[in-house]
C-alpha cells in the first residue's frame, strides 16, 4: 500500500455520491437553463448567477471557461475552475452544461 493513498471515510463516501447525484440531476433537469445561460456566456463573455450561498462568476479568457466561486458565510470561502474550450459550438455548450451543474451541484469545491 502506497503511503499517499486516501480512503474515505463512509461519510465521505456518502457525501461524494451525493453530489455525483446531484450534478447528474442538475444536468438533465436544468439543461434548458444552463442552455440558455451557456449561451449568454458564449455571446457576453460573463455571466453572474447565485445559488444558495456562492455567488458563482463565469467568464471566458483566452482559451478557457472559468468559474469563480465565493461563498457569503463567516469563513468566505472561494473556489476557482478552469476548462479548456472546445472547438465547436456543441460542445462548448455540453462542456458549460457540466460547468453549471458541477459548480451547482458542489462537485469543484
Amino acid at each position: 500500500m502506497k503511503s499517499e493513498e486516501v480512503f474515505l471515510t463512509p461519510e465521505q463516501k456518502r457525501e461524494e455520491s451525493d453530489v455525483l447525484y446531484e450534478c447528474f440531476r442538475l444536468m438533465q433537469v436544468e439543461r434548458s437553463r444552463y442552455e440558455k445561460q451557456a449561451k449568454i456566456l458564449l455571446a457576453t463573455k460573463f455571466f453572474l448567477s447565485k445559488i444558495g450561498i456562492l455567488d458563482l462568476a463565469y467568464s471566458v479568457r483566452d482559451d478557457r471557461f472559468i468559474c469563480d466561486a465565493h461563498s457569503n458565510t463567516i469563513s468566505s470561502q472561494s473556489f476557482s475552475i478552469e476548462l479548456q474550450i472546445p472547438d465547436t459550438q456543441e460542445e462548448q455548450i455540453e462542456t458549460l452544461i457540466e460547468l453549471f451543474a458541477q459548480s451547482e451541484a458542489g462537485l469543484i469545491h
